[in-house]
């Protein structure tokens, strides 16, 4: 079955009808067994009803009137009385004719005859429609919808609020009464505010207390509820709509302006309890509350409000159409004629005091002339700063944070600190766009609370700070580590005080750095300066890194690589089941700079390994080679013609192999492992992409000095002079004359060779002394090391000797 839906989602506003006209109230009895459905339809509407202990065959049933309790019956019931009632329509035009499920209100000019209600009657029963006898009104006062109308007022029935409250069931009760009361009744919002902390909780039987204070809050409500009412329309006078201020909240009204010059409210509108931003200026409250009020006007009138009126003066008002582009659309828009004004009659005198909407203290550029003071906070130092140039001298004050301060909560506190501290006209500058931005909006705000008390308890204090300042002040945006110059000075000034570097040693912020990266112990001591012995200590007590050898890093081995980056990039597939449908992650490293790059797919494809490919070229660049496997997507005829689009040579291995592919092979392990260090990230491509930026830009692998980053995008450096050898042709086993050096490593040379570069290994090669070659220093050193090698044919690691070895 397809539901239907609701056709009405609200009740008709019983002030709508004219005021003096008389009315006649009926309602349907048993309506929903009343409405007859089609013979054809009967039968989708079975029942069975079985017979005690089985003693006879059960019976079976069918609906023969519409089904009270399927989802559909209530839209069904709607169409089908709406359909009675539409004789009665054509035959009235000039009566109005309200319809609620079984409640049925007519009201006209005319008192009603019995003639008019026998014709009422007849034209229902003619759709098998039947009016309950004693459930008809003719007289005043009638009683519609929980509501009591007589000829000029509206009053709710419901007049009695309980107000003992023992548990949340009973506050969440008594709090959604209260919202159905308040279109008549106009109770404020600040008098709701102060019930809302009742509902917290999610067990219904949470015993819940009334506190002094809320049961004078809730006697105040009792007081509204029985002296609030609303009037009937009077049909001559167009329809306003007016807002009234109090110091927190607004509140507003469908009103007529009478003769009298008194006000006549048809319906209170208000703003909603609970505000969508943690910080909402009132003037955007106001907007809200006019384009409400405005849609509320066309659903019951279809008509805009003929006259809006603000609780302002005409310069406030001036001034606000040229500073919020909120309150500007909602009030030009509209065509109204907006008025301003003493709007609270007599006859309002029981809503409170109300007060008007002035302009705010805030100045939005800086104040001539007026103290600057610079805010800044550190969330690893958990300081705030507050820098001001005083006497031809510059002065400061520093806060401690406390257990429960984030950073957000220390920037504000700073701020908080200059307003209560400095009562002149102010300048403060912050560079966190998020205070400017609480700032700039919280001196006349309405405030949301959240689950963090202590920023809480901030905002509602800056609040009060600002409200009570008697000269202006202005908040302003800086964007830091940009200059040291005017207000950069300043700003540089107090980021000092709560940098981290002026105040922790160089080993915390390394071990900080590492508990967020578990970048290797090389890495560390690059960035940070400190001694190989402390870093490894570092990574050792990590307990992520502690179990994870990471050895020589990311494809130091002896196979033949580049010379220069993006010569020779290796690519395979590795799988990492975590990561569930992306398993598939297709790696690339270039072995030159050993920059790697990776991204996770749904399969390993030709497709997919092209998806990888336009990855790993706008991260690392066009190679020139792209070494594979035999694998079927790197063997496809797809594949082959993307590299020739590219103008890269491919070359593959033995056929189901992964000979040639030592280093990407190597990379897949330390990739892996690093992807174990983050259990933190649950995302997939967050935790390859932090994994990727650790290897790539903190991590130093091998001989090298440097991450792979800046060996890979840095241009290359002059050739160091290298010097002449005699190698053994590994094809022929004879030996060759002298060639020239081009790269040299541990156990393996490259070579130049009448037919290109040739990787042999050291123990192949003989040092010989020529004319050509430079007697250098750095050429007596690698004579020394590779002698070294030769003789006793051991490869030098880091902390041992292993037996020396080459793959070819």
């Amino acid at each position: 079955m397809e539901f239907m839906g609701a056709l009405q989602p609200g009740l008709p506003n019983p002030a709508m009808l004219p005021q003096n006209w008389p009315l006649l109230i009926i309602d349907l009895k048993d309506c929903f067994f009343t409405i007859p459905l089609h013979p054809d339809d009967t039968k989708r509407f079975a029942f069975t009803l079985p017979a005690l202990n089985k003693g006879e065959p059960a019976r079976r049933f069918e609906w023969t009137v519409l089904p009270q309790g399927m989802k559909n019956s209530p839209t069904l019931c709607q169409l089908y009385v709406d359909a009675a009632l539409q004789p009665l329509r054509r035959q009235m035009p000039d009566a109005i004719i309200y319809h609620y499920m079984n409640d049925i209100l007519f009201a006209q000019r005319d008192p009603f005859t019995p003639a008019q209600m026998q014709i009422i009657v007849a034209s229902l029963a003619a759709w098998s429609l039947v009016v309950a006898p004693n459930k008809i009104q003719v007289s005043a006062p009638w009683k519609y919808l929980g509501w009591t109308i007589t000829a000029q007022k509206i009053k709710p029935q419901k007049l009695h609020i309980q107000a003992s409250i023992s548990n949340l069931n009973e506050a969440q009760k008594l709090l959604g009464d209260l919202q159905w009361l308040k279109p008549v009744t106009g109770i404020p919002n600040m008098l709701l505010e102060q019930l809302r902390p009742l509902l917290k909780g999610t067990d219904p039987c949470t015993p819940v207390t009334l506190t002094p204070q809320q049961s004078k809050v809730l006697q105040q409500i009792t007081s509204c509820i029985s002296r609030g009412f609303v009037d009937r329309l009077d049909p001559d006078t167009p329809l306003s709509l007016t807002v009234w201020n109090s110091g927190e909240h607004l509140l507003g009204a469908i009103t007529q302006q009478k003769k009298t010059g008194d006000i006549s409210i048809l319906e209170w509108i208000s703003p909603p309890l609970q505000q969508r931003k943690t910080v909402t200026p009132k003037i955007e409250n106001l907007a809200t509350l006019l384009k409400k009020g405005r849609l509320r006007t066309w659903e019951i009138s279809g008509l805009e409000p003929a006259v809006i009126n603000l609780p302002m003066e005409k310069p406030t008002l001036d001034w606000y159409l040229l500073n919020s582009s909120r309150l500007t659309e909602a009030l030009l828009s509209s065509g109204a004629e907006v008025r301003t004004g003493p709007l609270a009659p007599k006859s309002l005198n029981w809503l409170g005091s109300w007060t008007w909407i002035s302009k705010p203290l805030q100045h939005q550029g800086p104040i001539p002339d007026a103290l600057t003071v610079f805010t800044d906070a550190g969330r690893r130092t958990r300081t705030a700063a507050v820098v001001w140039h005083y006497n031809q001298q510059w002065c400061h004050h520093k806060i401690a944070a406390t257990p429960t301060d984030t950073l957000q909560t220390l920037e504000l506190v700073a701020v908080l600190w200059a307003a209560l501290r400095f009562s002149e006209p102010l300048n403060v500058v912050s560079d966190s766009l998020y205070v400017v931005g609480i700032v700039s909006r919280i001196e006349d705000a309405v405030i949301k609370e959240v689950k963090n008390q202590r920023l809480f308890d901030l905002l509602l204090q800056l609040k009060r700070a600002l409200r009570n300042r008697s000269h202006p002040y202005a908040i302003l945006h800086i964007r830091s580590h940009k200059w040291q110059e005017g207000l950069g000075e300043g700003n540089e000034r107090a980021d000092q005080i709560v940098s981290l570097s002026q105040n922790v040693p160089k080993n915390t912020r390394a071990r900080e750095s590492h508990s967020m990266f578990h970048q290797n112990a090389k890495g560390l001591v690059r960035d940070f300066h400190i001694p190989l012995r402390d870093a490894r200590a570092i990574v050792k007590a990590c307990p992520l890194c502690s179990f994870h050898n990471t050895g020589v890093g990311l494809g130091i081995g002896v196979n033949p690589r580049g010379l220069k980056a993006n010569e020779i990039w290796q690519m395979d597939v590795t799988h990492v089941p975590s990561f569930g449908r992306l398993k598939y992650v297709h790696v690339s490293i270039d072995t030159y700079s050993h920059f790697i790059w990776a991204t996770a797919q749904t399969g390993e494809q030709a497709r997919h390994v092209e998806r990888h490919l336009n990855s790993c070229i706008a991260v690392m660049g066009v190679p020139l080679i792209i070494k594979t496997d035999n694998g079927p997507a790197y063997s496809s005829a797809r594949l082959d013609r993307y590299m020739q689009n590219w103008n890269i040579t491919h070359k593959t291995g033995i056929p189901h192999s992964p000979t040639g592919q030592a280093i990407v092979e190597r990379a897949h392990g330390t990739l892996k492992t690093y992807l174990q260090k983050y259990p933190d990230l649950s995302n997939p491509h967050d935790k390859l992409q932090k994994c990727l930026f650790v290897l790539n830009h903190l991590c130093v692998f091998g001989d090298k000095e440097v991450p792979p980053a800046i060996v890979h995008f840095t241009y290359p450096q002059p050739p160091t002079p290298m010097p002449w050898v005699r190698y053994k042709d590994p094809k022929t086993g004879l030996w060759q004359d002298p060639v020239k050096t081009l790269y040299w490593g541990r156990g393996y040379l490259c070579v130049s060779t009448p037919t290109g570069p040739l990787w042999v290994p050291a123990k192949w090669t003989k040092p010989v002394v020529t004319d050509e070659q430079p007697t250098t220093e750095e050429s007596e050193i690698f004579l020394c090391t590779l002698l070294a090698f030769l003789c006793c044919g051991l490869l030098i690691s880091d902390n041992r000797l292993s037996p020396f070895s080459w793959n070819p």
